[in-house]
């Protein structure tokens, strides 16, 4: 049986595959299910999740703008401007506590 960290939505997870996926499109990654940001425009989100390789190791988070409302599946989404942001797991923590030291 797959193992999966206990923070990996099963409905995002394309860590083993994705039945009917012949074609290679989704990354091997452990997801967890996306929190979005709104931001001063409606029709724009900032969708915030964190992923892993299959074997549970190299944990990022990925903050990305895209288009609301987000089409199904939401990680196949394309960013707004074709950018992501990607932060190491580590790093995202200390962000997040510097940032919260300011609030």
């Amino acid at each position: 049986m797959d193992k999966h960290p206990d923070w990996c939505t099963r409905t995002a997870c394309t860590a083993f595959g994705v039945e009917g996926d012949d074609g290679h499109r989704y990354e091997r990654w452990h997801r967890s299910a996306p929190i979005v940001i709104d931001t001063n425009d409606p029709s724009i989100g900032i969708c915030v999740h964190r992923f892993a390789e299959a074997d549970g190791t190299d944990e990022h988070i990925e903050l990305a703008a895209v288009e609301l409302p987000v089409a199904r599946p939401w990680y196949l989404a394309e960013p707004v401007r074709g950018r992501t942001i990607l932060l190491r797991r580590e790093t995202a923590t200390a962000l997040m506590l510097a940032v919260s030291e300011l609030a």
